[in-house]
């Protein structure tokens, strides 16, 4: 009859399986959103470069919303500025607000009298 030695782990070996185990799944699970996010903007027709840009809803004259910002440089009743990767958005009114602001979206409310685009001076 054979004999099988059983060797025990230390608690710093389980910890480091742990630990890597943790770390493929996280990077498993990257690539098959990446996987998922070009199979999408293929489905709908867009190219990579659209699919990132800010996204500007304009509807009437009172409400717009806006996606895919970085943030809100400026915000006042006249004017609210929105930074994006690559431009600067510039919205003028009147009794401007926002009415919700999301981490990817917001949505001003009152009257829009101009909207206006510049260079990203960041």
């Amino acid at each position: 009859m054979a004999k099988y030695r059983v060797r025990k782990r230390k608690k710093s070996e389980g910890k480091k399986d742990l630990y890597l185990q943790v770390k493929r799944a996280e990077k498993k699970e990257k690539k098959e959103y990446a996987t998922f996010f070009e199979r999408l903007t293929e489905s709908v027709s867009l190219t990579g470069d659209v699919a990132g840009e800010m996204l500007v809803y304009l509807v009437g004259r009172h409400c717009m919303i806006v996606r895919n910002f970085t943030s809100v440089t400026e915000y006042t009743a006249c004017r609210i500025r929105l930074k994006t990767k690559k431009y600067e958005l510039c919205v003028e009114g009147n009794c401007l607000r926002l009415q919700y602001f999301l981490p990817e979206e917001l949505r001003i409310v009152g009257t829009v009298t101009g909207v206006s685009y510049g260079e990203n001076k960041g």
